[in-house]
């Protein structure tokens, strides 16, 4: 369990708590307010956030654009993998594999989940993160796996690894 999930579950029982936590999302990984993802879930093996349907997220025929979910399922994983990963170590992702399967027409739900299972080693490991992208009328409409890889923390206190660096350590997929 992280501070940030600690946050969460504060926050998560005061009113207008999921807005402000999702603000303060967006401003730790700014990157992810390109798609404005709304926090509806953070706990050990499950993230979710729901992207929607605007036109900073649509793409020329009107659907929301496959990469803006790709986004919001990476966002959903940093959610679980910040809820999950024990104190004592880090991670990082290492790829993702995406299926559309259909139009994403509405607002979409993003959901990461692992079972407690997959963080059952010892570090070095890489946890297989599944992915699903639901609609309003509950259609699955992307599925896919984000893998990240989980280490140890460095020993050094205040050291963290360049991305360089840590890039090196993550073995090559298949």
């Amino acid at each position: 369990m992280t501070s940030s999930y600690d946050l969460f579950r504060k926050l998560d029982r005061r009113p207008l708590g999921k807005q402000a936590f999702s603000v303060g999302f967006m401003l730790k990984a700014p990157y992810f307010a390109t798609v404005r993802p709304w926090v509806l879930d953070m706990r050990p093996h499950r993230g979710e956030v729901k992207i929607r349907k605007r036109r900073g997220v649509q793409n020329h025929i009107g659907t929301v654009h496959a990469i803006a979910v790709a986004n919001g399922m990476e966002a959903a994983m940093g959610l679980l993998a910040e809820a999950t990963t024990p104190r004592g170590m880090r991670w990082i992702p290492k790829g993702i594999r995406l299926d559309y399967l259909a139009k994403v027409t509405t607002d979409v739900r993003c959901v990461a989940e692992t079972d407690p299972a997959d963080w059952d080693q010892e570090p070095p490991f890489e946890v297989q993160v599944r992915c699903t992208g639901i609609i309003d009328d509950g259609s699955e409409v992307v599925r896919g796996t984000i893998p990240i890889w989980v280490t140890a923390k460095s020993s050094s206190k205040g050291a963290s690894p360049t991305a360089s660096s840590a890039q090196e350590k993550v073995p090559a997929t298949a």
